[in-house]
């Protein structure tokens, strides 16, 4: 981004003056809720409404225009019909206002030709004259800092106390989303826990700025240390790889909402593990590589953000959770939810257990959950025995189950519970099992830690702190290198549209991808010879571009020995294959030993429109979709890469040797990984899938075996074309042209 982009964006974020354009004094309309919600919480620049109708409004002075405006102010708020926005953004641009904000509805989010001509017009200006401008239909953004509350969401009109909280020790939490709805349900939901709101920021049609820009720009807020997005797709995609790589290199987490999960699926592609990564799949392959964490709901997203906003300098070495309560029911509940997100609740060591034991009574136990029953929390408070916890070296984080209904606990406790929220390295997150007092949640704002209501998601928090410094120790920026050419790589016809299995075994074979040695017969005469020079059971395989899954029409035969079934074997399939397929051109039939048992998988490549090629591993045979046993990650994909997705399958124990059986050849399966995603980059202009399926993992040392393999390039694809950009590329967007 440069000096030029990020100075018009800080025009619009933190503008030193604001025009109105459009202002009314009726706060029951959108155009009055906004000058309302600027003044309630004061804006500390000049505010210049626009008005032909008013000379007043509020006490403020009217202009005509935004030609008669006093001076060139830096942020426009437009909330003018939509047939008029065009040209005050044209007025804005040339009276040298550097940003805007366009409320109005009446684009394209009315599917007409004429809103959509409207919102081009506003992409026109903003590429022309280099304006930083959100929306248009948005509703607005609110700076929690300067305060700015440049919107008209009932969230933050009429809001009672402060838009951020005086006193609390949580790091600032920015907001960005594509409904306005639903960004500021974020802040109206989070305020209430302690919530520091750096930013929420609604991008509405995004015919200027779009969340991408807007996330990157606000990854270099000093006082922005969580942001939380929702989104439903992005203009330029693969951005957001860049950009995440930015936000982990700051150390600063992204918590996604990606909507679109269960849309109806296009139609099925040839290629059977792009059947099953669709554009969900893909993005989640995008957040499991960059440590980006998927939000459930709004929330689930906002206590995840608290505990960052907490301990972002501290966060968990490790999944072993300590749980101190003065419930024992409660504490059980919150130990099941706990191993059900994925952490452990370990007893406690000998000597922190001791320590312990001479504050309890007898009906009281340090075992973990710590139960110190509700007459030690009477008598001593929680900061005592919370002390003793945090030094054992048994526990990676602390969640304390109490009763906060309210506030008198902690209120006699908040010196010590002060003292202890400076002194401890470990996360500390409280979880009321009743409603939290909301005196009891500031008061523990200050001390620093957050207040849950919700067992499920403090778990979730504490679960997804741990895996995000799992994912830090082991992230490398480097890693979305493209491999060195150290080598020719076969190459791609994209004249073929589809290679078949002998075609594509050929290919992969000059790659020293293991593949059985076979031959291309068209008789049954050839078939009995190169079965007799195997010396060994055989499989028989239709060889056709028009029929990538050879089961179906009857062209698989496995395990044949001798003339009489091979030669019988090829008759039947060739006629079943005329029957089931009678115009397809068949190449022949591939005769090949059968491979030695081992594990199935299936590995495949396929191209995603927003995201380019992706690499998908899982369970070979039906159970990678009966369970859903399917990992996916964008390429390239080295040694360590390969090693995590292993670790995703749900297959994985079997991989490792269970009841007797030898471990599997994880290294060869491994650099057969880091092979197929070279040979993709290689070929990335033409291949579009490449699917190996099954492939046998045979036990340690003795290999892989690739069964069965298909390659499609581009060229089978109807929407493609080889005269057009790789999918890897992007469409610049207005706000992004010429950006200089």
């Amino acid at each position: 981004m440069t000096q030029r982009v990020k100075d018009a964006i800080r025009a619009l974020f933190w503008p030193q003056s604001i025009a109105l354009v459009g202002a009314s004094p009726n706060p029951q309309i959108i155009r009055g809720r906004m000058v309302e919600a600027i003044l309630e919480h004061p804006f500390p620049g000049p505010i210049y409404p626009v008005s032909r109708t008013h000379s007043t409004i509020r006490g403020l002075t009217c202009y005509p225009s935004v030609e008669a405006l006093p001076q060139a102010v830096d942020l426009a708020i437009i909330t003018i019909p939509a047939a008029h926005v065009g040209t005050a953004l044209e007025s804005c641009a040339a009276r040298g206002i550097r940003a805007a904000i366009v409320i109005s509805s009446g684009f394209a989010e009315e599917k007409s030709e004429v809103g959509e001509a409207r919102q081009q017009t506003i992409s026109d200006i903003v590429a022309r004259h280099r304006i930083a401008v959100l929306g248009p239909n948005a509703e607005g953004f609110l700076n929690g800092q300067m305060p700015l509350a440049a919107t008209f969401s009932p969230t933050v009109v009429h809001f009672e106390g402060e838009l951020q909280p005086a006193d609390s020790r949580g790091a600032g939490i920015a907001v960005i989303s594509q409904s306005g709805g639903v960004g500021f349900s974020f802040f109206n939901r989070g305020r209430p826990k302690g919530l520091v709101f750096s930013f929420v920021v609604t991008t509405g049609n995004e015919a200027g700025l779009d969340a991408l820009d807007v996330l990157e720009y606000l990854l270099e807020e000093d006082n922005t240390q969580v942001i939380l997005m929702f989104v439903e797709g992005f203009n330029q995609p693969q951005r957001l790889r860049q950009i995440a790589t930015q936000a982990a290199r700051q150390r600063k987490p992204l918590i996604m909402a990606k909507v679109g999960r269960f849309e109806a699926a296009a139609a099925a592609a040839a290629s059977h593990t792009a059947s099953l990564a669709g554009s969900y799949q893909a993005y989640q392959a995008i957040f499991e590589r960059y440590g980006i964490i998927s939000g459930s709901d709004s929330d689930h997203m906002t206590d995840v953000a608290a505990g960052f906003a907490y301990f972002s300098g501290c966060l968990p070495l490790g999944h072993r959770v300590g749980i101190l309560t003065p419930s024992g029911g409660a504490g059980a509940w919150l130990a099941d939810q706990c191993e059900a997100q994925g952490l452990s609740v370990p007893e406690l060591d000998r000597s922190t257990r001791d320590q312990i034991d001479v504050k309890l009574p007898a009906y009281g136990t340090s075992r973990n959950p710590v139960d110190v029953t509700a007459q030690v929390i009477f008598e001593l408070g929680y900061a005592p025995v919370l002390e003793i916890m945090a030094a054992s070296p048994k526990i990676d984080a602390i969640l304390v189950a109490g009763s906060l209904a309210h506030p008198t606990y902690v209120e006699r406790d908040l010196e010590a519970l002060m003292r202890l929220g400076q002194a401890i390295k470990k996360p500390v997150v409280f979880c009321a099992y009743t409603r939290a007092h909301p005196r009891a949640v500031e008061l523990l704002a200050q001390a620093g830690f957050p207040c849950l209501e919700n067992m499920s998601n403090a778990a979730r928090a504490i679960k997804a702190m741990a895996d995000y410094q799992t994912f830090l120790e082991a992230f490398d920026p480097t890693d979305d290198k493209p491999p060195a050419r150290t080598k020719t790589w076969p190459t791609l016809d994209p004249d073929i549209p589809m290679y078949t299995e002998h075609a594509a075994k050929q290919m992969l074979s000059q790659l020293k991808i293991p593949c059985p040695p076979g031959r291309l017969v068209t008789s049954a005469e050839e078939a009995v010879a190169a079965a007799a020079a195997f010396n060994s059971p055989v499989a028989l395989k239709v060889q056709s571009a028009q029929i990538p899954h050879k089961t179906e029409v009857g062209g698989v035969a496995l395990n044949l020995v001798g003339t009489d079934q091979v030669a019988s074997g090829y008759e039947a399939m060739m006629n079943e294959t005329r029957i089931h397929a009678p115009t397809a051109k068949i190449d022949g039939i591939r005769v090949e030993p059968m491979a030695p048992p081992g594990t199935e998988l299936i590995i495949g490549i396929h191209r995603d429109p927003d995201f380019g090629l992706l690499l998908s591993i899982g369970s070979g045979g039906v159970l990678v979709e009966v369970v859903n046993d399917l990992v996916t990650t964008p390429l390239p994909v080295n040694p360590h890469q390969a090693h995590r997705l292993l670790n995703q399958l749900h297959c994985r124990p079997l991989l490792g040797g269970v009841r007797g059986r030898a471990p599997a050849d994880i290294d060869a399966l491994v650099e057969l990984l880091v092979r197929i995603s070279d040979f993709a980059l290689a070929n990335a202009l033409a291949l579009d899938t490449l699917d190996l399926n099954p492939v046998i993992v045979h036990d340690c040392g003795l290999g892989v075996t690739i069964s069965d393999a298909l390659i499609g390039t581009r060229s089978s694809d109807p929407s493609s074309s080889m005269t057009c950009a790789p999918a890897d590329s992007t469409h610049e967007s207005p706000w992004r042209m010429n950006d200089v």
